[in-house]
C-alpha cells in the first residue's frame, strides 16, 4: 500500500512538472516569435532605409557631374577637373563612390582608379531611347552594387553626346547590417532565455493553487468527509472547481451517511423476524409437541419468511432504482384502466377491511406499466392499512397544464402530524413503528413510490391532517415527443 501511495504521488508529481514545463515552453514560444518578429521587422525596415539613403547620395553625387558636364563651356572636349575630384569622394556610410565618364563611341574618357576590374561597362544598365537615365544592382564576391547609367544629349556638354556611369559600393552598409543582425541575434537568444525563465516562475506561481488544493484534498477521508476546502481565497479560475469539489464532498458525506443509516436499519428489521424465527423454533423444540402444534409454527414462520421475502424485494428494487442509470420503459396508456386494475386486485382485502374503494378522473398517462403498478399498489395498501372500517379510499386521475397527468390517491383515515411529513419518503420510517411492524410494514412504501417516479421523472406530494385523511398525489410529466 505504501509504494502504491508512493508511485501515485510521483505520478501526480511528474504531471505536475509536465504541466509546468508545457506551459513554459508555450510561454518561451509565444515570446521567441514576438521578439523574432520584432527582430526581422527592425532589420528589415533599417535594411530599406539604408538602400533609400544610398539610392539618394546616388542620385544627388550623379546629378552633380552631370550638371557639371551639362554647363561645360562650348567646344571644350576635356572632362572638367571638377568631375574627376568628384569621382574620388566617397559617399555616404563612407561607401565607395565610382564614376566613368565615356563618349559617344564609348571610349572611356575618365573613371575612378580600378572601377573597370569591378565594374565593366557591360554590367550597367542600358539607357533606352527617351530616357535620361537608368537604374540597376549588381553583385560580385559577396559585394552589392548600386547603378546608375545617364545620357548626356548632344545638346549638351559642349555639342558631346557623353555618357555617365555611376556606381556605389553597398560594402560599408552591408557590414553594417551585418553587425546590426549579430547584436539582434544575441538579443534573441537573450530574451528567449530570459523568457523562459519568466515564464518557469509564472507556470509555477500560476499552479502553485492547485498544489494547494491537492493538498487539501489529500487531508479528505471516510472519516474525515466533514472537511471542505472552502471557494474563498482561490483565484476566478479555481472557484467553481473548489466549490465542485465541495459539492462532491458533501454528496460523498450525504452518501456514506444514508449508507450507515441504511445498514443499520436493516440491521434493525432484519433481527426482529429472525429473532422471532428463532424463539418460535427454540419454543417448538424445547418439548414435544403435537402435529397441530407443529403446523402453527410452521405457520407463523411463513408469516415470517414472507416479511423478509417482501423486504428483501424491496431492498433490491430500491438499490436497482438508486443505481440504474436507465430511465423507464414508458408507453402511453389510460390512467382509469390501471387504477381500476389495481383496485380490483384489492378489493377483497377491502370489503375484509370494510372500506371502499372507488376510482375516477380521465387522463392519458405516459409511464412504465409494471412500475406505475407497483406504485399504485403500494399507495392502495398503505391507504387500506389506516383506513378505519366504514371509510373511504378514492384514486383520480386528470391532466395537468403541462400536458402531464396527476394520480390521486385520496383516503379519509386517521391522517397524519405534519412533523412527520417531511420524513415519509425516508426509509424504514415509520410514523409508529409498533404498528408497523405489526402491520407487517417495513417502512419502505413510499420509498419505493418516490424512486419509481423518480424513474419517470415526476415527483411525489403527500398532504395530511390528523382526523382528516392523506392524499397522495404522483405528477408525470407529458409524453416525450416522437424521435424525427
Amino acid at each position: 500500500m505504501f509504494w502504491k501511495h508512493a508511485a501515485d504521488a510521483g505520478v501526480g508529481r511528474a504531471r505536475r512538472a509536465a504541466m509546468t514545463t508545457w506551459l513554459t515552453l508555450y510561454y518561451t514560444a509565444a515570446s521567441a516569435v514576438l521578439l523574432g518578429a520584432a527582430c526581422a521587422l527592425f532589420y528589415f525596415r533599417l535594411q530599406h532605409s539604408l538602400d533609400d539613403s544610398s539610392w539618394d547620395s546616388l542620385e544627388e553625387k550623379t546629378g552633380v557631374v552631370t550638371q557639371l558636364l551639362e554647363h561645360m563651356p562650348a567646344g571644350r572636349t576635356g572632362v572638367p577637373p571638377e568631375v574627376a575630384q568628384e569621382a574620388q569622394i566617397s559617399g555616404n556610410f563612407r561607401s565607395r563612390f565610382l564614376l566613368r565618364v565615356l563618349d559617344a563611341r564609348r571610349h572611356v574618357l575618365i573613371e575612378t582608379p580600378g572601377m573597370s576590374a569591378q565594374l565593366p561597362d557591360a554590367r550597367f544598365p542600358w539607357v533606352r531611347p527617351g530616357q535620361s537615365e537608368a537604374r540597376g544592382e549588381f553583385r560580385r564576391d559577396h559585394r552589392r552594387y548600386l547603378l546608375i547609367s545617364a545620357a548626356l544629349p548632344a545638346g549638351r556638354a559642349g555639342g558631346v553626346p557623353w555618357r555617365l556611369q555611376a556606381a556605389l559600393d553597398m560594402s560599408p552598409v552591408q557590414q553594417l547590417l551585418a553587425a546590426y543582425l549579430r547584436q539582434m541575434l544575441l538579443v534573441l537568444a537573450g530574451g528567449v532565455v530570459l523568457a523562459a525563465l519568466i515564464g518557469r516562475a509564472v507556470a509555477r506561481r500560476g499552479l502553485r493553487p492547485i498544489g494547494d488544493i491537492a493538498r487539501a484534498t489529500e487531508r479528505v477521508g471516510a472519516e474525515r468527509l466533514h472537511e471542505r476546502i472552502g471557494a474563498a481565497g482561490w483565484p476566478a479560475e479555481l472557484t467553481a472547481l473548489a466549490a465542485a469539489f465541495d459539492g462532491m464532498l458533501e454528496r460523498l458525506q450525504q452518501s456514506f451517511e444514508r449508507l450507515e443509516q441504511f445498514s443499520a436499519d436493516i440491521a434493525h428489521e432484519l433481527r426482529t423476524p429472525i429473532n422471532t424465527l428463532i424463539g418460535e423454533a427454540q419454543v417448538a423444540l424445547a418439548h414435544e409437541r403435537s402435529a397441530a402444534e407443529y403446523l402453527e409454527v410452521l405457520h407463523s414462520a411463513l408469516e415470517e419468511y414472507g416479511r423478509l421475502a417482501r423486504m428483501i424485494d424491496s431492498m433490491l428494487f430500491l438499490a436497482y432504482a438508486d443505481h440504474t442509470r436507465r430511465a423507464a420503459e414508458r408507453t402511453v396508456l389510460d390512467a382509469l384502466h390501471e387504477m381500476q386494475t389495481v383496485a380490483e386486485f384489492y378489493q377483497p382485502l377491502a370489503e375484509e377491511s370494510g372500506v371502499r374503494v372507488q376510482c375516477g378522473g380521465s387522463a392519458g398517462l405516459f409511464a412504465d406499466p409494471q412500475l406505475l403498478r407497483r406504485a399504485l399498489s403500494n399507495l392502495v395498501a398503505n391507504a387500506l392499512k389506516h383506513t378505519p372500517r366504514g371509510g373511504s379510499v378514492r384514486l383520480e386521475a386528470d391532466a395537468t397544464p403541462e400536458g402531464g397527468c396527476r394520480l390521486s390517491v385520496l383516503d379519509s383515515g386517521r391522517g397524519i402530524g405534519a412533523q412527520h411529513l417531511p420524513k415519509l419518503t425516508d426509509r424504514f420510517y415509520r410514523v409508529d413503528s409498533s404498528r408497523g411492524a405489526a402491520q407487517g410494514g417495513a417502512g419502505l412504501g413510499l420509498a419505493i413510490v418516490k424512486s419509481i417516479m423518480g424513474l419517470h421523472g415526476g415527483t411525489l406530494e403527500v398532504d395530511s391532517e390528523l382526523g382528516a385523511g392523506t392524499a397522495v398525489r404522483l405528477y408525470f410529466p407529458p409524453a416525450e415527443p416522437p424521435a424525427h
